[in-house]
């Protein structure tokens, strides 16, 4: 199982100190736990940051042989605000060194060789990387995309674009009826909101994320739910990244679509029960929660 990621790798600033972080590396860290072969496509700064960033990357088990080095732009630092809900909001610097990706011949020839390729939309940002992003895109063999919506980092028109490439699409249920509405759906319940979306990008996958309230797997026409699993909440930090990194091992694994999203939402729910965006999670605590004796 290869996968690789494209876009953002950076140090989430929380109140209590930094922690390793970005949706393309937390999707990537969380796969190679389970034994998959990932690697990751970004860009940092020649600067301390940046190196201690190449060391925990490396010491998860991710490949950081693609990551650029930047000699005008830092090494991004993002600062993280929790709330008494256990939510999080973000202030990312523009422009920082993810923003100035490259197209490299051995990231195109990483991309071919891999079963799956992810990026979000965060990286899509500025023209740079969302143009190496575009030079990359068509050697992959299943494209997925995280539509990781931060305002003011995105614009609607945008997102569709890179949603018209994905083979899959993992969004949260405030994102779908954002998206919807931008490009002119005139529905208001989800399920009608989401076949919209799934005609105008012509998609045959799209995941939905509801929360505490589990996930919908659009598939082909057909959807499937899952009610998620009752747990507490310390935060919510890097759990989306945890259902998306489930949902592919499952899949690329052959476990049947039910089951594939069961080990999504399982996963998902763990990680709000501890603190940051990947806590060490063990597939036998998974399989505990899926199946309570």
């Amino acid at each position: 199982m290869k996968i690789s990621s494209f876009g953002e790798v950076l140090w989430d600033d929380f109140p209590g100190g930094k922690a390793l972080g970005g949706a393309p590396l937390n999707i990537l860290v969380r796969l190679a736990s389970f034994g998959a072969d990932c690697s990751i496509i970004s860009r940092r700064g020649r600067d301390a940051n940046g190196e201690e960033l190449l060391r925990q990357i490396a010491a998860r088990n991710v490949a950081a042989d693609l990551v650029q080095t930047d000699e005008e732009h830092a090494t991004s630092l993002v600062k993280v605000l929790l709330k008494p809900d256990g939510s999080a909001s973000y202030d990312i610097v523009y422009p920082c060194a993810w923003d100035k990706i490259s197209a490299t011949e051995a990231a195109l020839a990483r991309v071919a060789e891999s079963d799956v390729l992810v990026y979000g939309s965060l990286s899509g940002r500025d023209s740079v990387s969302r143009a190496a992003l575009e030079q990359l895109l068509p050697a992959a063999r299943f494209r997925v995309l995280d539509a990781n919506l931060r305002k003011p980092h995105y614009e609607p028109e945008r997102v569709l674009s890179l949603m018209r490439h994905a083979d899959l699409i993992k969004l949260n249920d405030e994102e779908l009826y954002e998206l919807s509405a931008a490009f002119g759906s005139p529905y208001h319940s989800l399920e009608q909101n989401l076949r919209y979306l799934a005609g105008h990008t012509d998609t045959a996958h799209i995941c939905i994320t509801l929360g505490q309230h589990g996930a919908v797997y659009f598939r082909h026409g057909k959807i499937l739910a899952h009610h998620g699993f009752r747990v507490s909440m310390a935060d919510s930090v890097g759990a989306g990244d945890s259902f998306l990194a489930g949902f592919l091992f499952q899949m690329l694994s052959g476990a049947s679509p039910e089951n594939t999203l069961a080990f999504a939402c399982a996963i998902g729910a763990l990680n709000v029960t501890r603190h940051g965006a990947v806590p060490d999670i063990s597939l036998a605590e998974i399989q505990a929660l899926m199946h309570p004796e």
